[in-house]
């Protein structure tokens, strides 16, 4: 799943109006933990997925509120004050300089995801590291 989620970056392809990577990844972590597995899904399993959905919704409440959006222009907005064309190499390098010198860039978003989700999935669901 993280080698599938590598595209994420950057919005989706370089693609600041798509998803912000690491939501997309947080949904994608949701449902690898939450969602059954099967192909065809039973009665049952449709029942497990409508019990489940809520929490996609409260992961993206949580996600807006603490991120400004779901894009990634939203994210870079809530950020850094804008936002920039991912394909043009001189606004690009602005904004990596933009964020040396506040001394952070969008691994705090990828991070501050990661430490939410990992304190919502019930115990049962985390992977253990061996």
């Amino acid at each position: 799943m993280i080698v599938s989620g590598i595209a994420l970056a950057g919005g989706g392809a370089r693609m600041p109006s798509g998803s912000c990577g690491a939501y997309a990844a947080g949904l994608m972590a949701l449902s690898a933990a939450l969602c059954p597995k099967a192909d065809r899904l039973s009665a049952s399993e449709i029942e497990t997925l409508k019990k489940v959905r809520p929490k996609f919704y409260k992961f993206r409440d949580w996600f807006t509120g603490e991120f400004g959006g779901v894009s990634c222009a939203s994210v870079l907005l809530q950020l850094f004050g804008w936002t920039y064309h991912r394909n043009d190499d001189q606004e690009r390098e602005e904004l990596r300089k933009l964020q040396k010198k506040l001394g952070f860039n969008c691994e705090v978003v990828t991070g501050k995801t990661a430490v939410a989700l990992a304190k919502k999935l019930p115990e049962s669901k985390r992977k253990k590291r061996s």
